[in-house]
């Protein structure tokens, strides 16, 4: 999700792109006994405000996934040809350098542009075929690159004309030509009325799980049917649908409860959200899951890391309305609070992207996570490029 808001003070200082490739030895992401028992910090760079690459302006960045049959990272672009730039939605493909102690570069490698089911780029906003990409993951079996767009509900005004566009998830080749699109429920149809899924509310995260059988889609808050948007004095319920990769239809799906927003805007009145921004697979029940808070008035943002369990929790793919339901929701423990760690990396950006590197030197796995900038035109604490990295300790 992002969001335009004013510009804070610049906290950190700016990494340029340098070179080289990847580190580590090759990533096993087919391990079914991943563990995650705590983060230690290696280390972040923070790419250019509105750096120039190919010929597109490099932010918005909301997805990342390790491909390691390319030895590369690819990362997505939530950019909706609007006044931010004049690029269409894209992804881009690059290489961090780091080590068990050390993150020292980032080197964008080429950018491509997504293409629609009909050979043509997606349009720019306003026009009703706009994607608002989110997340992305390789294809665990294919190679392709699959992405979510979280679409795009708004209403009529004086000065806007109406736009319901569904969320979607879409496989494409690495060149960038659609190859499919998931079947989704019902459920996740935009409408003019209450029901479905909320406007920058609907598909944020996406992970293939290690067995490479199922795709777990994650909703950044509730559909209009599960209750309210989580506020300042309660949270809200989410849900996470798998699906069948190779059908690619859903086969299950579980309550996960958001947090509360975590710190009020300044002034009270003002826009505030908090909901999951990506899921990673650990196992083929249990995955990571950042969530991030904000609130104007307050510099950064409030994140925070949990793995989950979906082991013991309730299907409720099913079920209409969660108001009133009987179920049990997934169990959520916290990994890492990233407000521990706002002073030693100079505030904290919109984090939206998270994956699995390759392994370390001392066999432990590596996890990036990027942040999406929300294009800033002010150097900015809350809105960077920042790219974090940390060694897993099992």
């Amino acid at each position: 999700m992002s969001f335009r808001l004013p510009r804070a003070v610049l906290l950190c200082t700016v990494f340029p792109l340098l070179v080289l490739a990847g580190c580590g030895s090759d990533d096993d992401d087919s391990n079914p006994e991943r563990s995650v028992g705590s983060l230690k910090l290696i280390g972040q760079q923070v790419l250019p405000r509105r750096g120039e690459f190919q010929g597109t302006v490099v932010g918005g960045l909301s997805g990342i996934d390790y491909d390691a049959a390319r030895q590369r990272y690819v990362f997505i672009s939530d950019d909706r040809t609007t006044t931010d730039s004049p690029t269409p939605p894209r992804m881009y493909t690059g290489t961090l350098t780091f080590d068990a102690t050390t993150f020292s570069a980032v080197q964008m490698q080429s950018t491509f542009t997504m293409k629609q089911p009909g050979g043509a780029v997606y349009p720019k906003v306003p026009d009703p075929l706009v994607a608002d990409p989110e997340s992305v993951r390789v294809d665990p079996v294919s190679g392709n690159y699959v992405w979510t767009s979280e679409g795009d509900r708004t209403l009529a005004s004086g000065t806007t004309a109406e736009r319901l566009i569904n969320p979607f998830v879409r496989e494409i080749r690495p060149d960038g030509t659609h190859v499919r699109e998931y079947t989704l429920p019902g459920m996740f149809q935009m409408s003019r009325t209450d029901k479905g899924p909320r406007g920058n509310l609907a598909f944020e995260g996406l992970a293939f799980t290690p067995d490479s059988l199922s795709a777990a889609v994650m909703m950044e808050g509730p559909l209009f049917e599960d209750g309210p948007a989580p506020a300042v004095t309660a949270g809200a319920l989410a849900r996470l649908t798998v699906f069948n990769r190779a059908a690619g239809v859903a086969v299950s799906q579980y309550v996960y409860p958001v947090d509360k927003v975590q710190v009020a805007p300044v002034p009270a009145d003002q826009f505030s959200v908090s909901g999951a921004t990506e899921i990673l697979a650990i196992t083929n029940t249990r995955f990571l899951v950042l969530e991030r808070s904000f609130s104007v008035g307050v510099t950064g943002n409030q994140i925070r890391l949990y793995e989950v369990d979906i082991g013991k929790a309730s299907n409720v793919l099913n079920t209409t309305s969660l108001a009133g339901a009987a179920y049990t929701p997934l169990t959520k423990r916290l990994v890492l609070d990233f407000e521990t760690l706002k002073t030693q990396l100079g505030g904290i950006a919109n984090l939206e992207g998270m994956t699995f590197g390759p392994k370390l030197p001392n066999g432990h796995d590596s996890l990036v996570i990027v942040a999406d900038d929300n294009f800033p035109t002010a150097d900015s604490a809350t809105d960077r490029n920042q790219i974090i990295v940390f060694d897993v300790q099992p």
